[in-house]
């Protein structure tokens, strides 16, 4: 699905809501992000060394180190780790179905899930060193550390990141082709379950009212009354997830890197300002 057409889907899921989006806050790539300064010195000394992504072995062991960043967040309510919750439960369901192996090309999907790691680990162990962090994961961190920004809308800002930039970038790093296909919605699928766990667990440790928003994003029938009866999830999900694949494929070839990664942004504008409308509208 192009671009502008899920664009539209998002902007017109926003109206049927009521959604009065207002323009996304511009980000700044030299400002610095203000981090939250709720862990003590010695939890940031291991959050540090548990991000780095250089010593990263394999996802299991990411799954481990998840786990315990994860921990160490909640236990001080700290939203930077708002998205390490999202991980650990996706680590949790994405390992064994990559150690099952059933896929056309093993290989090829541990490697794009772990490139697809990676990113998050990087932007994290920069924002915890006060090391390189991309724009849109700025924008994460500073919403984190922002007390009027709600925790739904800081979990949205997260997914924007991930999905709509980074997945891309992970897709045109692993060699994928049109081949992959097959591989690549069968994991998108398998996931989709994952939801539940992650918004029960953001409810109860950082008070997310995320329950309605997934359920729309992921499973619900809010975008039904625009695409049909039973499509919302291929569409808010597996479309994003397969416009990421089509934005990686070309971003691997000269002529169509750039119009790839100016496709990526406008949908990651759009969908940012769809959300600064939920939250305007307390609805995440």
């Amino acid at each position: 699905m192009h671009v502008s057409r899920i664009a539209s889907i998002l902007v017109a899921t926003a109206a049927i809501i009521g959604v009065a989006a207002g323009p996304a806050a511009a980000v700044n790539p030299q400002q610095p992000t203000v981090a939250t300064a709720t862990v003590d010195n010695a939890e940031l000394a291991e959050l540090i060394r548990l991000s780095d992504p250089a010593t990263l072995t394999d996802l299991h062991e990411g799954q481990q180190r998840m786990e315990r960043i994860a921990d160490i967040f909640a236990a001080k309510k700290d939203r930077r780790g708002i998205f390490a919750i999202f991980y650990r439960n996706i680590l949790r369901d994405a390992n064994p179905l990559l150690d099952a192996g059933r896929f056309d090309d093993p290989q090829w999907a541990r490697a794009v899930s772990a490139e697809f790691f990676h990113r998050y680990l990087e932007n994290l162990h920069g924002n915890l060193t006060g090391g390189t962090v991309t724009p849109t994961w700025q924008r994460y961190y500073a919403m984190a550390a922002d007390p009027s920004r709600s925790a739904g809308r800081v979990a949205a800002a997260g997914l924007d990141a991930h999905l709509l930039i980074d997945f891309p970038q992970a897709i045109a790093a692993t060699d994928t082709g049109i081949d992959h296909t097959r591989d690549f919605l069968a994991i998108g699928d398998s996931l989709i379950n994952t939801t539940s766990h992650i918004t029960d667990e953001l409810q109860s440790v950082y008070g997310a009212n995320l329950a309605g928003f997934f359920h729309l994003y992921f499973l619900g029938k809010g975008a039904d009354l625009i695409i049909g009866q039973g499509n919302t999830s291929y569409v808010m999900f597996q479309s994003v997830r397969g416009t990421a694949l089509a934005s990686g494929i070309a971003m691997q070839e000269p002529v169509t890197r750039q119009p790839a990664e100016i496709g990526m942004h406008e949908l990651y504008n759009t969908a940012e300002t769809v959300f600064n409308g939920l939250e305007a509208l307390n609805l995440i």
